[in-house]
């Protein structure tokens, strides 16, 4: 075997046989590869998260147009080849169910504007109805009783109470058209019956299914009342075309199927562009017909869901993108780290290399062999960490098709820092082969204080920023790095003298301040790199927890509750409402609170609230008058978690206490309105009168907020001032109160199945139901809870970093100070108090990375808002804050990489301490 084939079989296997260093570089590689191969893992959950979200979002009473559905309506028969082909093209589309066909009657449409009817007639009633096909009626209905046979028609559960028929009867089917046109009828068997809707007309879905539900609006509409659907009488196919040309009706025939259950966002990209080119051909092959009831008709909602899917991951992207570039940017400073530090450690091998003649792209050649078994196996390990990761601690979303891609950027970023490893070798090598003779000495480059300037010069052009541009995210990095340069000054003060202490109890913490003075550029460094991981390990945990607890109060301040409903009035709540009294002329209304007159009793849950715009005259803007009942608006609005909203609840509790003042003048909370600073009280103008307003409270931000200033007071004093037009009044008329308009709310923290819990039983239809569950999936804050899990990774990454670095110091420390180790403990000193001295000053290392790095981020809570807020229009405003929670971790990274630190020292040891002096 040649000597270069020795070399790289010895390079090959060498890397894995270095013990804590091969440890060491394998950290390194995993931690490149686990952050290259997130990316796309995280992408493809964080799309199919979005895209279940938006799909569940869809309510069954949608329409198929909106709905992850796909509807073909033609004028062809379930036996025509046309209809044949439409069923076998709708089978070609990925992601769809097994089409389905059906029909319904059409007659009417077609006899317009000629009279047309359907009735169903039994013992004697008649009732008017309409056929409707299904492939299998029995799976598609909910069954009232037992059903008998197949080959008959099913009627709605109304219906058949009302004709008296149940399975198995016979009954009668007669279509007439015209006013004096003779009836033609078919005689059918009754299959069986089948549940209504709450609606009461269409059919009930079966459990887990919203086919009826999706159908509504493109069934039969009932002959009489044409706002209404008429009664279904639902066979197979089979039947309903025998009985439709019975009595010659006509069947408008239609393919229907839906989208597979937890298909992915890019199976239902694939699976619209397919639909969408279906239309497209239809839609060319087939001549426009107008606005003929038989038109062909293509209704999808899927390439909506889609497209609002794909919005919202857009959203997300464009915030963990840089995520994703600085978690590659840690992966990649980690190896480079080692690779230096690996050329500081073997100085002595690279002169050997130059003295016997190999280049220096030899030994970069060698390099990369030496890392290429532990490259490989940290990047198997990456993507199984960054899997894992992603699958837990990341969206909630499918990961299937991203696995390989995911392989393949890991297997690639490994090759990159293999690549780097190999290109430093080969520098480290050229230095020490053609070493440049100085021609002058040269001053060392000061760059502490360059570092220094810099972070104060970025921090400074920040704080004036208009706008955060993407070289302002460094900021924190540069701030932190400023504080590690301080950090790395500071042993120097910790001179331990030249004589060794006589007292025994001395000797260890004058051993440790002496090495922490000697240990020169490498201490330095290496406390920088420390302070400045566990800094952004800090950082990085207390901006998750700021921007979180900013999205949760600002979704407060915008939901105000968990489903807020606007109705007509309080009044339709209350069914002991006293009605407005009447005005009677030349005489002026009475004012105070009319006899009877109360806040409507609602659950727990709920609370009534009342909304109208009011000017004053400290400006000319328009301000939100909130009335409430204090007492019952805490328990139901948001709160959020931060301390703006703490104080406003707190100034709630302060109104149920004392909603009016002495005199009744009711007393108000001030949200937002810094022209109200100075003075006591405020009038406020509502229609033609204008009230005083005693200042309670003053609180930045309130649940119910609309971006203007506004006011909060208690319902009784407000309208006792109103008498007569106090809203909880039923109206004389159903125009109202002609003064102003006064909008009325329910609110409730039980969500919309709260709100309907309270107006179903009232007959109250609301004309709009807002929720808080809708501002969640907002593209803004799902991008910001879909980022927590990614930073929450390159947290860990950099906490990673920092231990790496201490335990490479570590490792690098123990061998240069092997031989005065020895001899210390030959001349008295003893190994414990030599170990205990390495214990003390790697913890002193410790605490002062940890305790600068705290100072650092500190330093950045002024520019948290600027830095962390996308939103920066939106109240309350953005606080950033350090977390117990990002202490206590960051502390434990410090006290972990000290453990490690001091355990590497104790592992790298000669066997004997003559090699140690020799090795010197």
């Amino acid at each position: 075997m040649a000597s270069g084939d020795r070399l790289a079989v010895a390079a090959l296997v060498g890397g894995v046989r270095q013990r804590a260093w091969t440890a060491l570089t394998l950290c390194a590689f995993l931690v490149l590869a686990a952050a290259a191969a997130a990316g796309p893992m995280f992408a493809e959950a964080s799309d199919n998260a979005a895209f279940e979200v938006r799909r569940e979002q869809i309510p069954a009473t949608a329409r198929q147009n909106d709905a992850a559905v796909v509807r073909l309506s033609a004028n062809v028969g379930p036996d025509s080849l046309d209809q044949q082909k439409v069923i076998e093209d709708l089978r070609t589309v990925d992601g769809l169910t097994e089409p389905d066909l059906t029909g319904g009657s059409i007659g009417a449409e077609l006899a317009k504007p000629r009279f047309w009817g359907s009735t169903v007639s039994a013992h004697g009633r008649t009732e008017r109805g309409r056929l409707f096909a299904v492939g299998s009626p029995a799976e598609e209905l909910v069954a009232v009783g037992k059903a008998v046979g197949d080959n008959g028609v099913w009627l709605p559960q109304p219906m058949a109470e009302e004709l008296g028929a149940r399975p198995g009867d016979e009954i009668v089917l007669a279509v007439v058209v015209g006013n004096r046109g003779e009836p033609k009828r078919a005689t059918a068997t009754v299959s069986g019956v089948y549940a209504v809707d709450r609606g009461g007309r269409l059919p009930a879905d079966p459990r887990g299914s919203t086919k009826w539900a999706l159908r509504t609006g493109d069934t039969p509409g009932d002959t009489e009342y044409r706002t209404l659907p008429a009664y279904l009488l639902v066979g197979n196919v089979a039947t309903v075309e025998r009985l439709a040309k019975s009595v010659d009706d006509q069947i408008l025939w239609a393919v229907e199927a839906a989208l597979k259950p937890g298909v992915t966002l890019s199976e239902a990209e694939r699976t619209a562009a397919q639909i969408d080119y279906k239309r497209r051909y239809y839609a060319t092959v087939r001549p426009s017909d107008g606005d003929d009831p038989l038109a062909l008709n293509f209704a999808s909602g899927i390439g909506r869901i889609v497209a609002t899917a794909q919005a919202t991951t857009g959203t997300v992207r464009q915030r963990t993108r840089p995520v994703e570039w600085a978690a590659i940017g840690v992966g990649l400073a980690s190896v480079l780290a080692v690779a230096l530090l690996s050329a500081r450690r073997r100085e002595r091998e690279l002169r050997h290399t130059a003295a016997v003649g190999m280049s220096p792209i030899s030994v970069g050649g060698l390099w990369l062999l030496e890392n290429l078994l532990p490259a490989a196996a940290g990047a198997g390990l990456g993507w199984l960490v960054a899997w894992q990761l992603v699958e837990r601690l990341g969206p909630p979303g499918t990961i299937g098709e991203s696995l390989e891609p995911a392989a393949v950027t890991a297997a690639g970023a490994a090759g990159a820092g293999v690549l780097l490893v190999a290109v430093v070798g080969a520098a480290a090598a050229a230095r020490r082969v053609r070493p440049a003779p100085p021609a002058m000495a040269k001053r060392p480059i000061p760059w502490g204080p360059i570092l220094i300037i810099v972070a104060l010069v970025a921090a400074a052009g920040l704080s004036q920023a208009d706008g955060v541009r993407g070289v302002d995210l460094l900021v924190p990095l540069l701030v932190l790095v400023a504080a590690g340069v301080f950090a790395g000054w500071l042993p120097t003060l910790l001179r331990g003298g030249g004589k060794i202490p006589s007292a025994p109890s001395r000797v260890v913490v004058w051993l440790a301040r002496r090495r922490l003075e000697s240990g020169g550029t490498e201490r330095r460094l290496a406390v920088l790199v420390v302070t400045a991981g566990l800094g952004m390990l800090l950082f990085a945990l207390s901006a998750l927890h700021s921007t979180e607890l900013s999205a949760d109060d600002r979704i407060a301040v915008a939901a105000g509750a968990e489903a807020v409903a606007k109705v007509n009035g309080s009044w339709e709540l209350d069914d002991q409402a006293p009605t407005a009294p009447p005005e009677i002329p030349n005489r002026v209304a009475p004012k105070g609170l009319v006899p009877g007159v109360r806040v409507p009793p609602l659950p727990p849950d709920s609370t009534a609230v009342w909304r109208t715009d009011v000017t004053t005259p400290l400006d000319d803007g328009q301000r939100d008058l909130l009335v409430i009942d204090p007492a019952r608006f805490r328990d139901v609005a948001l709160w959020g978690n931060g301390p703006d909203l703490a104080a406003a609840r707190a100034a709630v509790a302060a109104l149920a206490a004392q909603p009016a003042d002495v005199d009744g003048m009711p007393r108000a909370i001030v949200v937002a309105d810094p022209s109200t600073a100075d003075v006591p009280l405020v009038r406020v103008t509502l229609g033609f009168n204008a009230e005083n307003l005693m200042i309670a409270e003053r609180v930045n931000a309130f649940p119910g907020m609309r971006g203007r200033p506004m006011y909060v007071v208690a319902a009784d004093p407000m309208f006792a001032l109103l008498g007569v037009d106090d809203p909880r009044l039923v109206p004389r008329t159903e125009l109202g109160s002609p003064m102003f308009v006064i909008q009325t709310y329910l609110w409730s923290s039980a969500g919309e199945p709260g709100l309907l819990a309270v107006t179903e039983p009232k007959g109250v239809q609301p004309e709009r139901v807002d929720t808080a569950a809708q501002l969640r999936e907002d593209g803004a804050y799902v991008a910001t809870s879909r980022a927590r899990g990614y930073q929450l990774a390159i947290a860990g990454y950099l906490a990673l970093l920092a231990i790496l670095t201490l335990c490479i110091y570590a490792q690098r420390t123990a061998v240069l100070r092997r031989p005065s180790d020895l001899m210390l403990s030959r001349i008295g000193l003893g190994r414990a108090r030599v170990r205990r001295a390495r214990t003390v000053e790697f913890v002193l290392l410790a605490v002062l990375s940890f305790a600068f790095a705290v100072a650092g981020v500190a330093a950045l809570i002024p520019l948290g808002g600027r830095l962390l807020d996308d939103q920066p229009g939106l109240l309350p405003a953005f606080s950033f804050q350090l977390t117990p929670t990002g202490l206590a971790i960051t502390a434990g990274a410090a006290a972990v990489a000290t453990v490690l630190a001091v355990l590497m020292t104790a592992a790298r040891s000669p066997g004997l301490e003559e090699e140690a002096y020799r090795d010197n």
